[in-house]
């Protein structure tokens, strides 16, 4: 197993604010696999998408006039809206959490690229590739990188500084707490639901004793171990509470078409799957948009 851990120091962004409040229990849940880690090989990369029940989401396909295609989650309406995750045809997987120890105003504050996972997805094959865009990355955030070989953790520091960790063989995981830029937010604690979502999530890789499979990722998305609103899966102890609107598990293997599951939870309408090849997926036409109810998503081979 191969582990490398590097903390990249670059230009101040914005002074930085000490409260020492909770934050607002902003949520999402990331992780993965590589390796040897993985049945067949190749990685598992996963998250849990976690927000208020106040918009919709789809499974979107992404064809730039240049670069490469992709699958997305798409948030449509709500405060946020955009991409939240997404897997490219290269075989390159990008998730993104909040890093809720910095208040929202002070992230929004910072000035970034619009649209930096759309631009990431289109442009990047490998996580060799995402490492040589760092230096856009300026917002406080935590991403989850992955591609037919290895994973990586990044998270950016309320003052610009970025920390990678990276494994070919392994796991890796996050929530919504600074674990290795942790010096810079000692003022703040993390939520009650980021640590034990965390300290679950560790568990459950920690102790499965076999090599992981997309089923074993399915089975940790839908843990409620911790109740409604710290649990993995959340499902919010109030209306309007932040709650788990999504789960994207996507394989990738060492060579062949990566393959995606997804389950969206929006608010007012019943669960629904889709299981389906990205190569399958990026065939499609007629639209910008894939349903899930679609003949495609019922692909479970």
């Amino acid at each position: 197993m191969t582990a490398i851990r590097r903390s990249i120091p670059c230009a101040v962004l914005g002074t930085l604010f000490l409260f020492l409040s909770f934050p607002s229990p902003e949520a999402c849940t990331l992780w993965g696999a590589a390796g040897t880690s993985v049945e067949a090989g190749g990685t598992l990369v996963a998250k849990n998408r976690d927000w208020a029940p106040d918009h919709r989401q789809e499974l979107a396909v992404l064809k730039p006039s240049e670069g490469y295609r992709s699958l997305v989650l798409n948030a449509r309406g709500g405060e946020e809206p955009g991409v939240k995750a997404g897997v490219n045809e290269q075989g390159l997987v990008i998730l993104s959490a909040t890093a809720n120890q910095v208040p929202s105003a002070e992230r929004k504050k910072v000035q970034q690229q619009r649209g930096l996972l759309r631009h990431l997805l289109a442009t990047c094959a490998t996580v060799d590739d995402v490492m040589k865009n760092l230096e856009l990355m300026h917002r406080p955030v935590f991403y989850l990188a992955g591609d037919r070989k290895e994973i990586a953790i990044i998270e950016v520091g309320p003052d610009g500084k970025r920390s990678v960790m990276r494994r070919d063989s392994g796991t890796l995981h996050h929530t919504n707490h600074y674990s290795d830029i942790a010096t810079q937010v000692s003022g703040r604690k993390p939520s009650p639901s980021s640590s034990q979502r965390y300290e679950r999530i560790a568990e459950l890789l920690k102790t499965q004793d076999r090599p992981f499979t997309v089923e074993d990722f399915i089975r940790f998305s839908e843990d409620q171990t911790a109740g409604p609103d710290n649990s993995i899966w959340r499902t919010g102890s109030r209306p309007g509470a932040r709650r788990t609107l999504a789960a994207w598990v996507v394989s990738v293997p060492l060579s062949g078409s990566p393959r995606l599951y997804l389950k969206i939870a929006d608010p007012g309408g019943a669960e629904q799957v889709c299981r389906l090849s990205i190569e399958a997926g990026l065939r499609l036409s007629g639209g910008d948009r894939i349903p899930l109810g679609a003949g495609v998503c019922r692909d479970v081979r």
